[in-house]
This record gives C-alpha cells, structure tokens and sequence, in this order.
C-alpha cells in the first residue's frame, strides 16, 4: 500500500493550509499537488524536501513506508499563515540568547563546525547538483518516425519534421501542459484539462475534444490515451490489436502508450496491459513504475528506485543499461537503449560510438524522447539530436556533416516503350531513389547503380516532366538533397526521314504515317489532348455527353462511341488534319449530398 498520500493530507490537515498554498511553497500548480494527495502522482526528491521542511520532519519518515509521521504543535486556525509555537520569531531568539549565555565557548565551537560542514556542502556539490527535472519537464517533448514536438517556458508548443499532413501547423503559443506525437498527428493538454489535435483523423479528432478533466495523456503510432481526475482511461485511434481495449479502466494512476501497446498503472501500483509488444509477458512482475518505452526491438521499463530494466530478444544486449542510477526519464529505439539522470546527462547503450560521443557531450538535458531510427534531448532552449535526420527533425553540427552529395552525370534517353535514366555513383550510398512525376508519381529504388527505365505509356507529347534522384545513406550518413531536372517529352519521327535540308525535312513531315492508338474508354480530358496531338483543329471536332452506355456509370467522363478515326488506323499528318471527328462520352453524375452523408 501507498502511505505517502495520507501523510500528506494529514501533515497539510493538522497544520491547517490549503492546497494551493502547499502547491505553491513544493513550486508546483495545484493540480499537480492535489495528484499527490489522490495517489495519481509521486513528488520528486527536490518536492519531497520542500514538504519536509514546511513541516519539520525528516525526509525518510515521508519516504518510510507506514503511516507515522511526526505532528508537531500548532498554533492558529484553518490559515495560510507557516506559525509553528515552537518556532516563532519570538520563542527562537529567546532561545538562542540563553543557550549563549548559558555555553559561549561550546556555541563557537559549534559555529565553526557549522562554517566548516557548509563549505565542504558547496564544494562537494559545486558540479554534482541535481537538476529540478520532474514530470512536468519530462512530459515537455514527444517524438515519432518523422517529427518532433516540445513546449517550451511560455507553453507554446514548436513542431519540426514532416508536415505533409499538417501535425505541426496551427500549434498553441501557450497554456500547454504535456505534448505526444503519433504517426502523422500531435496530441496537446492543456492547463484547463482539455485535449486538442492536429493532423488526426475527423471521427477520431471529435472524440478527443470531448475529453474534460484530463491530468495525462499519452500516445502510440496510431491510437491515444487520456487519464482524468477521477482516475478513468480514455482511448481512441486505430485499435487493430487491442491496444485501445483499457479505455473504461479506472482507479488508474499512471497511462503510457508507445507503437501498438498501451500500459495503465492502477492505484495500487499493478500494471494492466493490451496490445502487442515485445517484453509484455514480462510486466506480471511489476508493482509499480515511474516510466516505460517501447519499440519493436526494445521494452525499457524505469523503475521506482531510479533504476532500469532491458527486454528484448537477445538478452545479452543493453547489459550496460541495466547498471546506470539515479535515471528520471528513458527512451528506446530499435537499436539503442538511452535515458535521463537526475544531473542532465543523457546515457545511450548503442553499438555506434560517434552516437555515443556525442550524446555525452550533452548537458543540463531535462527530457528525452526518440523514436525507430533517432534520440532527440531538450535543454528547454535547444533540441539535440542523433541519429537519421531524413525529416529535419532536429539540428546537430555532427548530423550536418555526414550528409551524402547529389548525384552527378545524369542521363536521360528514351525509345518507343521506356524513358531511361542513368547517372553516377555516390561514395557511401547505400542505395538510390528514383522517382518521375507522372501525376501521381511513379517510384523506383536501386542497390546499386544500373539505368533505371520508366514505361512511356501514359506520357503524353510536349508534356515536362521532374525526375528526381536521391542518394540513400545509413546510419552514419544521412540521404542526399534531391537532384531534379525537368524532361521534356516528344515523339520523335522516323530517322529514315530526316534530311539537313529544311525544305526537305518540312515535305518528310507533311508525309509522316501516323497509326491511330487506343481511343476507346480514354478520359475526355485525354481524348481532346490526343486529337490536338494529331492535328485535328477544334471547330472539326464536336462531342456530346451520353448516360445509357454500358461502360459509363455516373463517376467517369470515358469517350464511348467515335466517328471520324479508328484505333489502328495508318494516316498522313496532311490527310488527318483535315478529318472531321464527332465523339460521345459518358455523363458524370453528381451525387446528392444528403444521400452521401447518410451513407458516411
């Protein structure tokens, strides 16, 4: 059983203040003291001090694990006013004059013991002093695959990374509390125990903003978890292996989420667990915890005496870990283990040791976060960072270095079926991406260097087209910034038929045989750009919209009956300039509104 509570509330009972004056003299909000009183919360060292010293016992007899704890005399009603009889102005000087009296030479001698302790404090703990890292910091800075999120002193919330799906547009400049990023969203508390979103899904978004009263939040890839006074767990998001299923759990005191699990800690320290995650069969042995992360490879799991524990699938890794101390904060990838100690210093177990440097040159860190492929650390002014940086999740002189070169020499070339794109080489590349913009992008990815060959098919003639090239590197190197060119696409005629003299070269083309490709079911869209391709001026062309054709179904404008040119058809560039073309193509019928909402 927890203790801790009860002699909170009775110390703060017998004295006679409020919450909030407690609150204020631990320095932290309300909301938070009134969370040590219910059990929903656990003070930090620095707090614990702060309680002691209002009430004048010793530290371990808050720690201690029963319900003793020393009440001394006071003085006054239900006040705010810190009078203990005891301890008065009056009664402590009163006190001190006559034990001088009484003891010169022992009070001198007591003086300079006094002297002597307090220089050896200061010199010992001049570069040993723990930082004020508490929960409130640590819930400060949240990370995915792709971006980064933190709050910094004003509670403006700063987003960095990827933000095609608009997860780091429209943040709050303040009143925010504690962040968590999903896959592609942002999850914000604010002061007012409210939840808002950014960047996720309409019938999950809704639901967020419903929550009220809510102390903690937390979030996985794709789901989240709320906690509110009472004790009660909220869920919403993608559920596909149960790592929704705790929403309704109550008497909850702690919530954490990571990929595809969710974790809730109950009022008497035992741990309730769904999804899927590697280390879960572990948790039966747990009765309580201060913080757990997860990736595929890795379960980290803090411990309430400052210690951690490693599950993964080889159980020799991260050894090392399982020794660090006086840890507040952890984090894992999938090939690294690091946390956060009570002075600033960022630990990571991992095989790469410039990752390893650097990281300890770290200071003065008061929260970690990290995702699959990088560990972000925030100083409350700067994010450091490393790790892949594909998405300018964070800025490091060292990652800035080790980007890769473009690639050079690039060729393009084409024959009547594909377009090829050939270039050299780039040291230390692990591979290469090659992309076309086709309207909606058409990707390949190469090892290793070979001429990459794109189908011409639904190209279309004196049409530019971006083919972008980039250089792909691994954990020491980060991809290189995309080389882009613009192709201009033509069908060149028959060399057979080229001449240097122009005149000639002008007859060769009025006689150029054209075969008359697919023309059935093409978009209408298409269909005209074909025609002007072939010469057909507009006023020989005329269309008409049709419904009752088997191939038109009310969502595709497809040409459906031709008269004028047939597929197959071989004709002169003279002779089809002068052709007259009537299509038909199918009917786009828009739908009714109301019925569209009925069957969302």
């Amino acid at each position: 059983m927890n203790y801790l509570p009860n002699k909170l509330l009775k110390l703060r009972k017998h004295y006679g203040y409020s919450q909030s004056k407690v609150a204020s003299v631990c320095g932290v909000d309300t909301l938070k003291y009134m969370n040590y009183e219910n059990g929903n919360d656990i003070p930090n060292y620095p707090v614990i001090k702060k309680l002691a010293s209002l009430y004048h016992v010793p530290v371990e007899e808050i720690f201690r694990n029963d319900d003793k704890i020393t009440l001394h005399e006071a003085t006054g009603s239900t006040t705010d006013d810190l009078n203990i009889a005891y301890f008065t102005k009056k009664s402590v000087f009163r006190d001190i004059k006559n034990f001088v009296m009484r003891n010169k030479l022992v009070t001198g001698i007591i003086f300079a013991l006094l002297v002597v302790i307090l220089v050896l404090i200061i010199v010992l703990n001049k570069s040993n002093k723990p930082l004020e890292i508490v929960r409130e910091n640590i819930s400060r800075l949240s990370s995915s695959s792709t971006n980064v999120v933190y709050i910094d002193d004003s509670g403006a919330v700063i987003g960095t990374g990827d933000n095609s799906n608009g997860q780091i547009s429209l943040l709050p400049s303040s009143g925010a509390i504690k962040v968590c990023e999903g896959e592609g969203f942002t999850i914000i508390l604010q002061e007012d125990g409210t939840v808002s979103s950014i960047g996720l899904l309409s019938k999950y978004a809704e639901e967020v903003e419903d929550w009220s009263s809510i102390t903690d939040i937390a979030c996985g890839d794709n789901h989240i978890l709320a906690l509110d006074t009472s004790g009660r767990v909220f869920s919403t998001g993608e559920n596909s292996n149960k790592q929704c299923e705790l929403a309704g759990t109550r008497n909850v005191k702690k919530i954490f989420a990571f990929d595809d699990g969710s974790i809730v800690v109950n009022q008497d320290g035992g741990l309730i667990f769904s999804g899927s995650f590697i280390g879960s069969s572990s948790l039966k042995n747990y009765d309580d915890i201060l913080d757990i992360d997860g990736s595929d490879n890795v379960l980290t799991i803090l411990n309430t005496d400052k210690t951690i524990d490693v599950y993964t699938k080889n159980t020799d890794n991260y050894l090392s870990a399982e020794g660090w101390n006086s840890i507040v904060d952890v984090a894992c990838g999938n090939d690294f283990v690091a946390a956060l100690d009570e002075y600033g210093k960022v630990h990571i177990d991992i095989e790469n040791e410039k990752y390893k440097e650097e990281v300890s040159s770290w200071n003065n860190i008061i929260c970690i976060a990290a995702s699959d492929d990088y560990l972000v650390g925030y100083d409350g002014r700067k994010i450091y960072g490393v790790g892949k940086n594909k998405y300018k999740q964070f800025e490091t002189e060292e990652i800035k270095t080790q980007i890769l070169p473009q690639v050079s020499n690039v060729k393009i070339s084409k024959d009547e079926d594909y377009l090829y794109v050939s270039f050299d080489g780039v040291k230390n590349a692990t591979g290469y991406s090659v992309s076309i913009d086709l309207g909606t992008g058409l990707n390949k990815t190469i090892d290793e260097i070979e001429t990459v060959k794109f189908d011409v098919t639904n190209m279309q003639e004196g049409t530019s087209y971006k083919i972008s090239i980039v250089a792909l590197g691994d954990d020491d190197y980060l991809d290189s910034t995309p080389y882009e060119t613009n192709y201009l696409f033509k069908t060149e005629t028959d060399d057979s038929k080229k001449d240097d003299d122009k005149d000639d070269k002008e007859d060769d083309e009025d006689e150029e045989i054209i075969t008359i490709g697919e023309i059935q079911k093409l978009p209408k869209a298409q269909f005209d750009s074909y025609l002007a391709y072939l010469g057909i001026p507009e006023k020989n062309i005329s269309a008409s919209e049709i419904e009752d054709d088997p191939l038109c179904d009310g969502s595709n404008d497809y040409v459906v009956e031709i008269a004028g040119i047939s597929k197959d058809e071989k004709v002169t560039r003279s002779e089809i300039s002068k052709r007259k073309v009537k299509y038909k193509y199918c009917k786009i019928v828009e739908s009714d509104p109301d019925e569209q909402d009925l069957e969302d």
